[in-house]
């Protein structure tokens, strides 16, 4: 899979001209643990290559029985600008999250799904 980066080009008058480029990084595995009906997601904050902060996260749930994706609630939908996020109303289950370094539009690569939740109403 290709690295998601960015590039930019400046130049100085007449001559040469310098280039740039960024590139958003995998995130960084979640940890995650319940409560009645709400999952607290936490993970690392991460950086691009090169230098300077992520400014979102993109926060992904999936059963952690059959893999499939489900919505996420209004706290963790979104692009989340905190490293921690509060999901409400969670369905019972048993659960794991995934989170995305995001920059606007622009993705890095998605996390290793993280701990297993169990989730009771």
């Amino acid at each position: 899979m290709a690295t998601p980066a960015s590039a930019g080009w400046s130049s100085t008058g007449s001559g040469g001209g310098a280039a740039s480029a960024r590139v958003l990084p995998t995130g960084n595995t979640p940890t995650a643990s319940a409560g009645l009906g709400s999952v607290t997601v936490t993970w690392a904050a991460s950086s691009f290559v090169g230098g300077g902060a992520v400014p979102s996260y993109v926060v992904r749930r999936f059963n952690a029985v059959s893999g499939v994706e489900g919505a996420v609630g209004a706290a963790c939908s979104g692009l989340v600008a905190a490293t921690s996020c509060v999901e409400a109303g969670v369905p019972t289950g048993t659960w794991k999250y995934s989170i995305t370094p995001a920059a606007g539009a622009w993705r890095g690569g998605q996390s290793a799904q993280g701990n297993t939740v169990v989730v009771l109403i």
